[in-house]
C-alpha cells in the first residue's frame, strides 16, 4: 500500500494550514469541513501522486481507497505562524491530529499527504517519510506523507490518531511558498472503491506563506549534540556574528514543546569562526530528546537551528505526551506512555496541593502504550499526572481541565 492516501470524490475533508509567528505560541485551528460529492479514487504511485492529491483531494490515474465521504472526520493541525510569515532557513514543527467522532468509530488506519511548492520537509516519524519522488525526479517542492499507514482501529474510548515529530524547513530564497493538505481515516485498505466507501477523508484550503529573509546576522556552521551517560554534550560553531546576544539551547522530550535549559552569551560582532560548548544534565530523562538552538540578536530577533536528537537509555518510564490538553470535564485523557518492560503500571494524578485525586493499575507492553484516565470525577482546574510500576515513578505532566 503506497502512502495509501485516502480515497475520496472529487472532495475531501482536510486541513486549513494555519500558521503561527516565531515569537507567539502555537495556534491550534480545527479542520474545515465540506460537502462531497462522488468522484475519481484517489491515492496513487509516482512523481505527481502526493501533489495531485494534496491539492485536489483525488488523483485520477489510479487509487487505493474509495470515494464516499463522511462528516465524521475531524482534525487538529498545529506548527506554521498564525500571520503566514516564515523566515528564510527556518525549521518549524508540524503535527496533526486525525479524529473521527461518529458515534461508534470504526476506522482502521490513518494517512495524510503535504505538499510545499518550496522547502524541504524531515520526520523522525516511524509512520511517516519524505517523499524521495522529488528528489530523484528533479521535481520542484516537497512533499511529506504516512510510510505505512498505522494499524489503529478507532473506538469511542480512542478514536485519533497523531502524527507528529514532522518539521519543515522554509526555503533560503526570501519569496512566496504555497502548502497543500489532505489526510484519511480509513475504514478498508482495499483498491477499489465499492470495498472502501466507509473512508473518512478531509481537504484543506491552500495557505500561501510569505518566506521573509533572515534578520538574524549569524552564520551558524554547525550545531551538534551527543550523549555521554547522564549528560549532553552540545557544541556549534559560527562563521561570522553582527551584534549577536545570545544564544538558547531548548530542550524537548516530545519533538513539539521546548524549553530553555541552556543560555550562553555569544562574541557578538566577529568575522572569524567562533565555537561555543556545553553540557545538559539529563540524569532525570530517558528515551529520545530534541534540542534545538536559538540564536538571538541584540534587536530581539532569532532563528532556530534544525533539530538535533539524541537517544538516552530508558531506564524507567517515560511520559511522551498528554492529549487533549486541555481537556474539558469528562473528557478521556489519553497518555503516551513508554514502558521498560511488560506488567502492571500505577496512574496518579494530585491536584496542586499534592493531594491524591485518582489512582488507577493498568497493563502496559514493554515499548509505547496509549492509556486512558477519565476526567469525570475532576473538578476544573491543574493536575500533575504520571505512571509508576517497579522501575519507578516517571515524570510529572501537567493537564489542564476546564
Amino acid at each position: 500500500m503506497r502512502k495509501s492516501l485516502l480515497t475520496i470524490g472529487s472532495t475531501v475533508l482536510i486541513v486549513a494550514l494555519c500558521t503561527f509567528a516565531t515569537t507567539s505560541k502555537n495556534r491550534v485551528q480545527k479542520l474545515y469541513r465540506v460537502n462531497y460529492s462522488e468522484g475519481n479514487t484517489i491515492g496513487a504511485t509516482g512523481s505527481a501522486n502526493g501533489q495531485a492529491f494534496a491539492q485536489t483531494g483525488c488523483f485520477a490515474a489510479s487509487g487505493c481507497h474509495g470515494t464516499a465521504v463522511s462528516k465524521s472526520t475531524t482534525g487538529v493541525f498545529s506548527g506554521l505562524p498564525t500571520n503566514n510569515q516564515v523566515t528564510a532557513g527556518q525549521t518549524y514543527q508540524l503535527t496533526l491530529v486525525v479524529s473521527d467522532v461518529a458515534a461508534t468509530p470504526t476506522e482502521k488506519k490513518w494517512g495524510f499527504d503535504i505538499f510545499s511548492t518550496g522547502g524541504t520537509f524531515a520526520t523522525t516519524n516511524p509512520n511517516s517519510e519524505v517523499d524521495t519522488n522529488w528528489l530523484s525526479n528533479g521535481l520542484p517542492g516537497a512533499e511529506i506523507h504516512h510510510l505505512i499507514a498505522p494499524k489503529y482501529t478507532a473506538t469511542k474510548a480512542a478514536p485519533s490518531y497523531t502524527f507528529d515529530k514532522m518539521s519543515w524547513t522554509a526555503p533560503a530564497t526570501p519569496g512566496l511558498d504555497t502548502f497543500y493538505y489532505a489526510a484519511n481515516a480509513a475504514n478498508s485498505t482495499a483498491t477499489t472503491p465499492v470495498a472502501s466507501t466507509k473512508d473518512h477523508s478531509m481537504l484543506g484550503t491552500p495557505i500561501v506563506l510569505t518566506v521573509n529573509a533572515s534578520t538574524t546576522p549569524v552564520k551558524l556552521t554547525s550545531f551538534n549534540a551527543s550523549a555521554a551517560g547522564s549528560k549532553v554534550n552540545l557544541s556549534w560553531t559560527t562563521a561570522t556574528e553582527v551584534n549577536t546576544d545570545h544564544f538558547a539551547v531548548e530542550r524537548s522530550i516530545d519533538g513539539r514543546n521546548f524549553s530553555t535549559v541552556i543560555n550562553l552569551k555569544a562574541s557578538g560582532n566577529t568575522s572569524s569562526t567562533v565555537s561555543y560548548a556545553s553540557i545538559d544534565n539529563v540524569s532525570s530523562l530517558s528515551g529520545t530528546i530534541y534540542y534545538r538552538l536559538k540564536s538571538v540578536d541584540k534587536n530581539g530577533q532569532f532563528n532556530y537551528s534544525a533539530v538535533k536528537t539524541v537517544s538516552l537509555k530508558l531506564t524507567k518510564g517515560l511520559i511522551s505526551g498528554l492529549y487533549p490538553n486541555p481537556a474539558k470535564s469528562g473528557q478521556d485523557i489519553k497518555v503516551s506512555y513508554q514502558s521498560v518492560q511488560s506488567g502492571s503500571a500505577v496512574i496518579n494524578l494530585v491536584n496542586t496541593l499534592g493531594k491524591k485525586v485518582y489512582s488507577g493499575a493498568v497493563t502496559v507492553t514493554e515499548g509505547t502504550n496509549t492509556l486512558s484516565v477519565s476526567s469525570s470525577h475532576l473538578s476544573p482546574g491543574i493536575y500533575y499526572l504520571s505512571v509508576s510500576n517497579s522501575n519507578g515513578s516517571t515524570q510529572k505532566q501537567a493537564i489542564v481541565i476546564q
